[in-house]
């Protein structure tokens, strides 16, 4: 997998996207949002029937896990649209799941509960990692259904790819996450549309399936490497040599996942993980700790460098899409926290970060 270099704002940018194959269309594509809103009382009829919002999330959160499916969606972020195939099975071993870009290059990525294999047939490369890219459709856990810094609210019934849905609106109750429109089928409350909302109505990125099916059960040997791959060129995270001018702390070739704290958080975002690594590629060593609010996660990278190898250019905000970072340098280290939240979200997040 490509290495993150966290002393570059563009690098941050472009190493939260790997694999990703991702792009973007305007709103136009899928029309307004007015159909999809929060439920008026002119919906008579159907209140008494309705279903609670933050059940269906947690049934959504279990089919998106559990349920074998297949089907085409598109990735929309700001003016770009890719369109994807994807298959997913579920069995006692864990997920598997096999994305295909319909355009452009025909690349993949194949993932299962411990690695992921990104193929670029252009290159010819297969790069292979135990770190996960980020999921195109949303990770959502049951948890959201219970989380106080959203609010719920049943939306219009709408239908997507010929399948009727309910819409759920989860909106946030401050300023530091998004908010999110979900539409789920019906009968097997899978995730069929989501949309990230900057706002109640500002579109920020959205997928949509056009097509899904539901097979009983998918063969294991759909998420190998096919045939002819070996002809490719394998490669794997490498180690380098460790930066020298930093205190012999930093150093330690032993593995710490206590180096990283925090100070003034913004209410609600939790350490989920931390990792270090001593002698990531040819970069200083790495901590990488990751938060999350239970729905909107946040990578923060310290990387321990110099203070005279330090490039104070690399400072400041750079935006992507619905994907936000913010660079800031200190005696020693350079701290990234990335992540698909408002601006103001990550720069709060890097500040608060305390070295021990």
């Amino acid at each position: 997998m490509a290495r993150v270099r966290v002393h570059s704002r563009h690098s941050i940018l472009r190493s939260a996207l790997p694999a990703l194959l991702i792009g973007s269309l305007g709103m136009t594509l899928y029309g307004g949002l007015g159909v999809a809103g929060e439920s008026r009382g002119d919906d008579a009829g159907t209140a008494a029937a309705a279903p609670d919002p933050a059940g269906l999330i947690a049934e959504m959160s279990s089919a998106l896990q559990t349920l074998n499916y297949e089907g085409n969606f598109v990735h929309v972020q700001g003016h770009h649209i890719t369109s994807m195939h994807i298959l997913h099975s579920s069995n006692e071993t864990g997920e598997l799941e096999r994305l295909s870009a319909l355009d452009g290059e025909a690349r993949e990525v194949i993932r299962d509960h411990s690695l992921v294999t990104c193929i670029w047939p252009e290159t010819q490369s297969v790069i292979v990692s135990k770190s996960k890219p980020r999921n195109l459709l949303p990770q959502v856990t049951s948890g959201l259904a219970d989380n106080d810094r959203y609010r719920f609210s049943l939306g219009r019934p709408d239908r997507v790819a010929g399948l009727p849905t309910y819409v759920v609106n989860v909106m946030p109750t401050d300023h530091y996450r998004y908010g999110y429109r979900f539409w789920i089928d019906r009968e097997s409350k899978m995730l069929l549309r989501s949309m990230m909302l900057d706002g109640p109505d500002k579109v920020v990125e959205q997928v949509m399936f056009t097509s899904i099916d539901y097979p009983a059960s998918i063969d294991a040997s759909r998420f190998e490497v096919a045939a002819g791959k070996e002809q490719m060129s394998w490669l794997e995270p490498k180690k380098a040599q460790a930066t020298s001018g930093l205190p012999a702390n930093l150093l330690d070739q032993e593995e710490s996942h206590d180096r990283v704290g925090f100070e003034g958080l913004p209410e609600g975002y939790r350490e989920v993980s931390e990792t270090y690594s001593p002698m990531p590629m040819n970069e200083g060593p790495t901590s990488h700790v990751m938060l999350s609010d239970g729905m909107a996660s946040v990578s923060v990278y310290v990387e321990y460098q110099p203070t005279a190898e330090q490039r104070q250019s690399a400072g400041g905000l750079s935006t992507m899409g619905a994907i936000n970072a913010y660079a800031l340098i200190i005696d020693d280290a350079v701290i990234t926290a990335v992540g698909e939240v408002p601006a103001e979200t990550v720069q709060a997040i890097a500040s608060a970060v305390v070295i021990r």
